[in-house]
């Protein structure tokens, strides 16, 4: 599908038509888009917006077709301008959890916004698994000390999917300032939930957490079930090998 042809799928009223555009629009231009095709798009970008397509995306995140507002939202993150940002935290109280998974998702791209971190820090706790795991994804991008504090909570999230997003966020703040939070985990009554924790300080982590963690993983240490101090010695073992690996 050209360009041209997108430009005119986002304008019909033919819902069929405009699935099909918004699809292709978010694989030329969305944030998980090949790097491959990154080269030229800017041009494609510039483009779609000489093309006014903001309005159109716009237009369709008001749908009454789910399907419809939620690939809107898709589109509708590459755009940085305030409308889009309000239409995003509209939808993200979207009452079908595909579009509000969408529509905190695209956030990401306001880290500076006020309002997009109030809604992705209450989205990180609350809400189906999507919708968190979108929320945590999109953390990444912000440093304020709330959007640390979502990522700590989701770090023990019941779900897989969210404590291991969780754990790649923090992985971009200081680790000074994460491993001393990271340690008060291993009491946590819930020791099934620490996979995710013990990753991230085994990525992190220095000489003195690797005999932390060699402590935790001990066979002696009957107060952690065998799965967590065995991902407790395997995280030590990754801290020694990439330190010796630099000496």
């Amino acid at each position: 599908m050209s360009t041209g042809s997108i430009v005119r799928g986002l304008r019909s009223d033919n819902p069929a038509m405009i699935t099909r555009a918004l699809r292709r629009l978010v694989r030329l231009l969305g944030a998980d888009v090949d790097d491959d095709k990154r080269v030229g798009w800017q041009a494609t970008y510039d483009a779609f917006a000489a093309e006014d397509i903001e309005r159109e995306l716009l237009r369709h995140g008001d749908s009454e077709d789910d399907a419809t507002r939620e690939l809107a939202m898709d589109g509708l993150a590459v755009w940085q301008g305030d409308a889009a940002l309000a239409k995003l935290l509209e939808r993200a109280a979207d009452e079908v959890v595909e579009v509000r998974a969408s529509a905190v998702g695209g956030l990401e791209g306001w880290p500076d916004s006020v309002d997009a971190l109030d809604t992705l820090v209450a989205a990180a706790d609350e809400g189906e698994w999507n919708v968190r795991w979108r929320a945590a994804r999109a953390l990444a991008r912000f440093d304020d000390p709330e959007a640390v504090d979502a990522l700590f909570g989701a770090l023990l999230d019941p779900d897989s999917n969210v404590r291991c997003t969780a754990g790649d966020a923090l992985i971009h703040h200081e680790p000074t300032a994460i491993l001393p939070r990271l340690r008060k985990y291993f009491d946590h009554p819930s020791a099934h939930m620490l996979d995710s924790a013990l990753e991230l300080m085994g990525e992190i982590g220095g000489p003195d957490d690797a005999k932390f963690l060699t402590k935790v993983g001990a066979w002696t240490n009957l107060s952690q079930p065998s799965q967590v101090r065995r991902w407790a010695r395997d995280a030590s073992k990754r801290i020694k090998l990439r330190h010796k690996q630099r000496d």
